[in-house]
């Protein structure tokens, strides 16, 4: 949980830092705030979802799946298969 929250916040708050730089130099001399503040939210909105992926992937990384866990995997697959048939 506490990775998750620590990943979202950093890719998070990176690309808003990015969307106000950009918006801030492209619209240099009258900058256009409410451009930048909805297309920030907008990245936000974006990049939330990837997060929790990109965590996963972190924690799958630093601890790999046990042959047993991947055998309950297998199991509970095949079952949910059979249930359904």
């Amino acid at each position: 949980m506490l990775g998750s929250l620590t990943v979202n916040t950093i890719l998070t708050f990176g690309v808003i830092l990015v969307v106000v730089v950009v918006g801030m130099i492209v619209t240099y001399p009258d900058i256009a705030v409410v451009p930048i503040v909805l297309a920030c939210v907008a990245a936000a909105v974006l990049v939330y979802p990837f997060t929790s992926t990109i965590w996963a992937a972190i924690d799958l990384a630093m601890h790999p799946l046990q042959p047993a866990e991947v055998a309950d995997a297998s199991a509970a697959l095949r079952q949910d298969a059979a249930s359904e048939s």
